[in-house]
């Protein structure tokens, strides 16, 4: 297998695995261990995980952050909790739907080889750009 292959399935199934908790409340922090506004992703997620988790994102869009989260007006920094921008409701709507169809048509929690399974990712839609109808027509 091709060693792209292998990172994109290692990467997909980091994402997978964090989003399978699924508890709700993004991304403003208060303390070492809570966030605030989290509602599609787990409550207790990492900073390194959500991190990951996030760059996999503008990776898989072809975005950075600002492409979702709203500019600190005055400021270079993202209020990564505010809920202004369209983009950010349907991000949550399409983890919510590649969970889900993940969740309904692959056993990848109980499998032995959960890295071996190819599971529903943004990659596999997106290809690097926030519309997936551009890469699926080629």
């Amino acid at each position: 297998m091709k060693m792209k292959n292998v990172l994109s399935i290692v990467a997909c199934l980091t994402v997978l695995i964090t989003l399978f908790s699924f508890n709700t409340n993004t991304f403003s922090k208060k303390g070492d261990t809570e966030w605030k506004n989290l509602k599609v992703l787990p409550k207790d997620i990492s900073n390194d995980s959500l991190k990951g988790l996030m760059r996999g994102y503008n990776d898989a869009l072809g975005v950075k952050c600002s492409y979702c989260h709203t500019s600190i007006e005055g400021t270079d920094k993202l209020d990564f909790a505010a809920d202004t921008k369209k983009e950010k409701e349907f991000a949550r709507h399409m983890i919510t739907m590649t969970h889900k169809i993940n969740a309904e048509n692959f056993n990848w929690n109980n499998h032995p080889n959960p890295e071996t399974i190819d599971v529903v990712s943004c990659t596999m839609c997106h290809r690097g750009t926030t519309n997936p109808s551009k890469t699926l027509k080629k």
